[in-house]
């Protein structure tokens, strides 16, 4: 007798917007280890649906074991509908099943499953650093999303712990499937690498590294601070590069940068949109790589640095401990002169800057997208 599949039906919009996205880059490296790990589990039937504009561009990732479905609805009709609250349940268009939704907002199912993923509570904690419009849609619909859901997918203890609190969610419905690092891309680039990538983006010189969007969650106001208390003879040597988009309520941070280069400072942005490609080799350049961050549901770009061989410094907030371990020097965001005393020890202490890094790699081996995919395709399994 033929068992029938189990199916599971996932919402591929974050894998086909315009501009890949923090959740993109997560949803896909999870989407591949799935897809990798198919083959042991001929039970499950999982199929991503995507806008019919974007299907070429959705099998274009080359999965060999997830199916590729139409969708009508666009990203616009999808979130115009959910504005409304007149979206029609989801399983009367792709059947019964598993729905998982990458992207904090589900849609109502009839007879079915949901699984969204709720990374950060950052829009309720911290909603002065939100977009006003997108922290009220995000409020509304990742309420929504947590009543209706059957299990809850996060990504860190204390991104559980919050939904737990905040939305009275049972903790044994939260589960964690932590974030990762590719170590094939992300590793310690050789000289001459670095150097052709400097000289695309047109920077110059030792620096102090900061990766992430420009705006204040990020805490770059602090950095900045930080960075002109050093000593003169320090920041003549190396200067504080920042890469990352611009994002919102930005000018005050961009005051502080005009300000430091009028005073003859080097604080150097890229002259172009760095390609992810190139990341590996920027962060490699980085005598010093610092993450400030005000709140984090996880903390990616640390990882990353540890992965290429970087000293880094992070805030002792919200996840960012758990995903850094002991391979950092934790500091308190609202004091500057500590985000600067951190930077100056690395700068002088070879030894503590040598421990720190072999810390970094067995850190980064901790979380792997090959255990994560494991774990939800169980959790999958069992609803």
């Amino acid at each position: 007798m033929t068992l029938r599949k189990k199916r599971i039906i996932i919402d591929g919009e974050v894998l086909v917007m315009p501009h890949f996205s923090g959740i993109g880059h997560y949803t896909l490296e999870l989407i591949k280890a799935m897809d990798a790990k198919l083959v042991d589990h001929p039970n499950l039937d999982v199929r991503i649906f995507v806008h019919f504009r974007h299907v070429e561009k959705a099998r274009a990732f080359g999965f060999n074991n997830i199916k590729i479905v139409r969708s009508p609805f666009s990203l616009r009709v999808s979130n115009g509908l959910k504005i409304r609250n007149k979206q029609l349940p989801l399983d009367l268009l792709f059947g019964k099943g598993i729905y998982v939704f990458p992207n904090y907002s589900s849609w109502p199912l009839l007879f079915s499953k949901s699984v969204p993923f709720i990374y950060d509570l950052s829009f309720e904690k911290y909603a002065e650093f939100a977009e006003p419009r997108n922290q009220a849609f995000l409020s509304e619909q990742v309420r929504k999303s947590a009543k209706r859901s059957s299990h809850i997918a996060t990504i860190s203890k204390n991104s559980k712990q919050e939904i737990h609190d905040f939305y009275k969610v049972p903790l044994d419905k939260i589960g964690i499937y932590y974030p990762a690092v590719d170590t094939n891309v992300f590793f310690k680039q050789t000289d001459q690498v670095i150097a052709a990538v400097k000289k695309k983006y047109g920077i110059t010189g030792k620096y102090i590294l900061f990766v992430g969007n420009i705006e204040p969650r990020k805490n770059l106001k602090n950095l900045l601070l930080a960075y002109e208390q050093l000593n003169e003879t320090i920041r003549k040597e190396y200067s504080l590069l920042l890469v990352g988009a611009k994002g919102w309520q930005d000018g005050e941070i961009f005051d502080i940068i005009r300000r430091l280069q009028d005073a003859g400072d080097s604080v150097q942005r890229p002259k172009d949109y760095v390609e992810d490609k190139d990341l590996p080799a920027i962060y490699s350049g980085a005598s010093v790589f610092v993450y400030p961050s005000i709140y984090e549901g996880f903390g990616i770009p640390p990882i990353e640095a540890m992965a290429c061989g970087v000293p880094t410094i992070a805030s002792d907030n919200s996840s960012l401990p758990e995903a850094t371990g002991d391979a950092a020097q934790l500091i308190n965001a609202d004091d500057t002169v500590m985000i600067r005393d951190a930077i100056v020890r690395y700068l002088s202490d070879k030894d503590l800057t040598n421990s720190h890094v072999k810390k970094g790699a067995k850190q980064v081996a901790k979380f792997s997208w090959s255990k994560s995919a494991e774990d939800i395709i169980n959790t999958l399994s069992r609803l």
